[in-house]
């Protein structure tokens, strides 16, 4: 567990820890000279069992909060100190401002310098801090101390060490649930050891011999050895300071503050525009410049409003200048463009918000009902009853190990790598047999539908994969049928009226004379019929399977192209590939139509073209077999 400190420059902060912990926070030349803590300090406090609580000491003074907001962005507890001879100063009031932003767990107000004081000074600064805790709607305990006399501090201590027994348990079990994430906040090499790391595990475990993945590189980096919470160890997890040796670390960019350590390996690149809700504590303008802050990085960024809520809230678009990093439910500090001031925190719904729609009224009810939200498990029942999502994105979103039980849930369909609701999945079956019937009274001429023009169709909202499976589903219930790749409802069957029966004997007639592909021209002049006649008979013709189109508007009997696909099969057994020229002298059907028909086989799959001498050899030796031909298709 670690606890942070927060409250106004010289109130004592250092001093206080160290009374707790023996440890001075304080570690650099500066800081000891000018007796102001200027970078982030840590100490250390034993308990029970061999447990340990960590402490995270931050700067006070107004020109050091970026890295007050570095210590504090992913803290949980906290101790608010308020020196008794000043009292509630501005940054009192400003860390406790953010403090309530990142919505802290447990809050302690320490008033120290008690020694420096009378009793009545400390019954003032009592009635101030109650003033301030009211405003904020919070309670807290509140110990008076003193570093010097050591007034106090015992009893702090034990409260501070109930607080962590408390926790410690709760945190060992939410982490075998969440995958090892953390913000590094010092990077230094050591001699014989080689490149350090540390920073606080915001979520997860992490092992010694393990592999994680570090921001800004693509290979996995390996961690050698650890410490955790100041000591040797095999393992640290959720809510422990960790120093960690690695090794893989890319030579030319290096590890720096600011960088992430994951388990789970990031996407392709970070994105840069999120949405989420906007808890706002100054008014701000629609796409007004602003500086964002979480872990311990900061980046300019645009913020645009999408909607104001009845609660005093919004919804946000981030647009950022860098990534930061960020999942969702991560709650990111946002100050105005100057850095002087705290406009609010956004709290991250969606990490790949869309390109557009932004604010259509669908995606404001979405982003709003994950507003509401109160529970990973609440927010993923919102998105799968929305859209298909991604197994392995919404792992990486959420930070999530494959042995999360939400994962498993029995609410939680599984889809090919995706994760529905058993309301969207009937919802996108409806859909489907919807639109198949629609085609069906459009085009009854034609057969069906090719899953990928289904897909177009649905204007491309769900995954080939998931309408692959959805409609395997259907076809096993008999709802829908698949015939030579198309589907259809069982009830619409297609077939030659008895007009179009007799021109289809002609043509094919027509084509075992010529004993050659023939152009649609061809076919027209034959029939005397109108060209657009002939070619949606032709189309026809194709989805029943009689003919097939080697080009354009030239057509041949499937039968033969079965045909010629054995020729191509054995002169390739014997010689171990095929020319144009031996092709054409084989078939004798001109070496425009022998050309056309072998890039016909390129395409279908059957033969690969060798472009250095224009010879073929067979790709896929299952297909075009001729004893797969249906008995109807053969003369």
């Amino acid at each position: 567990m670690i606890i942070v400190t927060a409250g106004h420059v010289d109130h004592g902060k250092t001093s206080l820890i160290q009374a707790l912990t023996g440890t001075d926070a304080d570690r650099l030349p500066e800081e000891k000279q000018r007796g102001m803590t200027i970078e982030l300090g840590y100490a250390f406090m034993d308990l029970t069992d061999g447990e340990r609580l960590a402490f995270v000491d931050v700067p006070g003074h107004s020109k050091f909060i970026n890295t007050m907001l570095a210590g504090v962005s992913c803290a949980k507890h906290a101790l608010l100190i308020i020196a008794c001879d000043d009292g509630v100063m501005p940054q009192t009031h400003e860390h406790l401002g953010i403090l309530q932003l990142l919505n802290l767990e447990h809050l302690i107000v320490v008033l120290t310098k008690q020694d420096k004081v009378d009793a009545v000074r400390v019954d003032e600064v009592k009635e101030q801090v109650s003033e301030l805790l009211a405003q904020h709607q919070r309670q807290s305990q509140i110990f008076v101390v003193s570093a010097q006399t050591g007034l106090g501090i015992d009893g702090l201590k034990q409260a501070i060490t109930e607080l962590a027994q408390s926790q410690i348990q709760a945190l060992s079990k939410n982490a075998e649930q969440a995958s090892f994430r953390m913000a590094i906040d010092r990077t230094f090499s050591v001699k014989g050891a080689g490149l350090v790391v540390t920073g606080t595990v915001i979520s997860g475990h992490v092992s010694q011999g393990q592999n994680l993945y570090l921001s800004g590189q693509r290979k996995p980096v390996k961690v050698r050895t650890l410490h955790s919470q100041g000591r040797v160890s095999e393992r640290a997890q959720h809510c422990q300071r960790v120093a960690l040796n690695i090794t893989g670390v890319d030579q030319h960019r290096g590890a720096e503050r600011g960088d992430w350590l994951t388990a789970l390996e990031p996407a392709a690149e970070a994105p840069k525009v999120i949405s989420g809700v906007f808890e706002s504590c100054l008014p701000f303008k629609h796409w007004q410049s602003v500086q964002l802050h979480l872990g311990n990085r900061h980046t300019t960024a645009r913020l645009g409003l999408l909607q104001t809520l009845a609660d005093g809230t919004a919804l946000v678009e981030l647009q950022s200048e860098q990534s930061l990093g960020c999942v969702e439910q991560d709650r990111i500090i946002v100050r105005d463009a100057a850095a002087k001031t705290t406009l609010g925190a956004l709290r991250v719904l969606d990490i790949n918000p869309p390109k557009r729609a932004k604010r259509s009224a669908e995606r404001l009810a979405y982003l709003e009902n994950l507003k509401q939200c109160g529970s990973l498990t609440a927010s993923l029942q919102v998105q799968i009853k929305h859209h298909c999502v991604s197994k392995s994105a919404f792992m990486w979103a959420n930070q999530l190990t494959e042995h999360a039980a939400i994962l498993v849930s029995e609410q939680v369909l599984t889809l090919d790598g995706y994760l529905v609701s058993a309301e969207l999945k009937s919802q996108i079956q409806a859909q489907l047999l919807s639109l198949i019937e629609g085609y069906h009274q459009a085009s009854p001429e034609l057969l069906g539908l090719s899953i990928n023009r289904l897909q177009r169709m649905t204007h491309n909202q769900y995954p080939l994969t998931v309408l692959l499976k959805l409609t395997d589903s259907l076809r096993e219930q008999k709802q829908l049928q698949s015939t030579r790749g198309l589907l259809h409802l069982p009830r619409h069957s297609l077939a030659l009226s008895d007009a179009e029966q007799l021109l289809w004997s002609q043509i094919k007639q027509q084509m075992l004379s010529a004993n050659c592909p023939l152009w649609s021209s061809d076919l027209a002049h034959a029939l005397n019929l109108e060209l657009t006649v002939v070619r949606a008979l032709c189309r026809k013709l194709i989805q029943l399977g009689y003919l097939s189109a080697i080009i354009k508007d030239r057509f041949m009997l499937t039968e033969s192209l079965y045909f010629y696909a054995d020729v191509i099969r054995k002169q390739i057994d014997v010689t171990g590939e095929i020319k144009t020229a031996d092709f054409n002298s084989i078939i004798k059907l001109g070496r425009k139509a022998s050309i056309q028909l072998l890039e016909f086989y390129d395409r279908s799959g059957l033969t690969w073209r060798k472009k250095k001498d224009n010879s073929r050899v067979i790709r896929d030796g299952s297909i075009f077999i001729a004893s797969d031909l249906a008995e109807e298709h053969r003369s």
